[in-house]
């Protein structure tokens, strides 16, 4: 070594054994096989989640835009229904009606006693 600085480089290498790829003769400790089944059920329950919330997600953008669209027909059916009662209540409308039921307006002369 005099003196010269050892270098180290990694290698890219990366040993993957797939379950299924093992010899059945080959023996896994409990240990692993427990460490490997709470990872595939945390791995399940994960992925379970993660569909549970986006269907979640899903139905209430459905339900907000249902709402959305509820509020501008009744936005609009109360802006016609305004309409019609200025319509109804106009003083135009108001003396036609009257004229044809044969009622007047008051006078200073009609006094009403409530008793």
């Amino acid at each position: 070594m005099n003196n010269k600085a050892m270098i180290y480089r990694p290698t890219i290498e990366y040993n993957y054994k797939n379950k299924k790829d093992r010899n059945k003769e080959e023996a896994i400790s409990l240990k692993e096989w427990i460490k490997e089944f709470v990872t595939d059920i945390v791995i399940f329950f994960l992925g379970i989640l993660v569909f549970v919330l986006s269907i979640a997600n899903a139905y209430n953008t459905y339900l907000l835009i249902k709402l959305k669209v509820e509020k501008v027909s009744l936005l609009k059916e109360n802006q016609a229904l305004k309409r019609e009662y200025q319509f109804l209540t106009s003083r135009d409308v108001v003396l036609r009606k009257a004229k044809t039921l044969g009622l007047y307006p008051p006078q200073k002369e009609d006094i009403l006693r409530l008793e």
